[in-house]
Parts: structure tokens; sequence; C-alpha cells
């Protein structure tokens, strides 16, 4: 297990000998509702959890060992009642958090998990360090997903084959972790270059078409090096005779 102070849990002002009544300031949950609705959607105020880039909180496993790469990044997590607001997490760096040796009969499933622990929800004795670590399942010839601690966010899981002696080998990593991000589609819809496939439609300023020819078609722009055939093109396209 690896815990660092790199969630957002904030208390009041005062300290323990403050009486709560006089303590001031705005609460934990006041900021992470407040963060929540900066963030996507999944209905009004409850943020999307994920990871917030495609390279942020990636899981690799090692070819030389039984441990698991997780890479820095940003991560939304929210828990399970959504009341809570969204937990924002900042990992600038990368850690490596160790796994169970394999059994040598059976195969196990291993989740990666994310967790930011919260005074207010699990009680007042819990150190509130953000946690990357691994639960592993029991070994049995169809394995089942290991139960998560309370407010446990899935980063990825694995499969471990029998006889493993390192977490890069045999089945893929599955169940990974979404990419979430900010709550601005309609700002994010203006740029065209999160358009990765398809053409852009005239109808959204585009030219439908992904060739020169093809656009120039789309366009109204025709040609040939004879007169226009009847019917061809529409109303008001342009029609270039090649001489």
């Amino acid at each position: 297990m690896v815990s660092t102070p790199a969630g957002f849990v904030v208390s009041l002002n005062g300290t323990s000998e403050t009486p709560d009544e006089d303590r001031k300031g705005t609460p934990a949950i006041g900021i992470r509702l407040a963060i929540a609705v900066l963030l996507k959607q999944s209905a009004p105020g409850v943020a999307v959890p994920g990871r917030l880039g495609t390279d942020h909180f990636v899981v690799t496993g090692s070819p030389s060992a039984m441990e698991y790469g997780v890479s820095g990044g940003g991560l939304v997590i929210v828990r399970p009642n959504n009341a809570n607001g969204a937990y924002l997490v900042g990992l600038p760096l990368g850690v490596t958090v160790s796994t169970d040796p394999s059994d040598g009969v059976n195969p196990r499933i291993d989740v990666i998990y994310a967790l930011q622990p919260d005074p207010a929800i699990d009680g007042p004795e819990v150190d509130p360090d953000f946690i990357v670590d691994v639960a592993q399942g029991a070994p049995a010839a169809t394995p089942e997903e290991p139960t998560l601690p309370a407010g446990a966010y899935k980063l990825a899981q694995k499969v471990i084959a029998p006889g493993a002696t390192n977490t890069s080998t045999g089945a893929a990593f599955t169940n990974v972790a979404p990419v979430t991000g900010l709550n601005a589609q309609a700002l994010e819809n203006l740029d065209a270059g999160i358009i990765t496939t398809g053409v852009f439609p005239i109808s959204r300023g585009g030219t439908g078409a992904s060739t020169k020819s093809a656009a120039r078609t789309a366009l109204g722009f025709l040609s040939g090096n004879g007169a226009p055939p009847s019917g061809l093109g529409d109303v008001g396209d342009i029609y270039d005779q090649i001489l």
C-alpha cells in the first residue's frame, strides 16, 4: 500500500480544543459539492468519476516482480451515495504497489484501486492520506473479484495465472477506469482537435468530406471538360468548364 496527502479533504478552522459550534470556515463537503459541478455530470450536481486524462492513473504490470505501477495524474472519486461531492486527487508522481505471490494451482483476480479516506464518513480516527493499493481475490478455478474497502475506486483489474512470477505477462488488464473531465461539453464542441474520426459536417462549418475533391463536390464547386449535364448539382452550385 502507498499513501500520500494528495486528496482534497479540508477541515474547518480551529483546533481540537475549539468547540464545534465556534469553528468557522467552509466545511469540506461544501467545497467538494462545489467541485462536483465543475466536472462532467452523471446527474445535476453529481460528478462522473474517472481519470482526468488517458495517461493519468494508468496501471501497468511489472515484467520481473509481483507488483503494479500506477502513473501519476488527476483522479475524480465519488462516494457511493453521491451526496458528498467529488474528491479531486492530484498525484504528481507514479507509485508502485506490491501484490501477493500467485497460487500454484488456481488463478485469482487482482483489483488495483484508489481510495480517499474521509474522517467525516469513515470515522475521526482514519488517516486522510490518499491510498493506492491492491485487493486480491481468493484463488479458484473460476475466480471472483475481491471485495474492496468502502469508498474505493477501481483503477483496473487483472487475472493472475497459477504460478505467475510477474504481473506483466498473461491476461490483459480489464475494467480500466474511464476518463472524465470538466463540465464544458459546449466549449469542447468548438475544438476540432477532439474530432478523431469521421468528418465535420457542413451544418457545423465543415466540408462534410475527407478529401479535396469530395469537399469541392459537397460544397457545390463542380467541374468538367464539357457543358454541365442536365440535372447536375443544386441551385446555387458553381460549375467550372475546363477548356
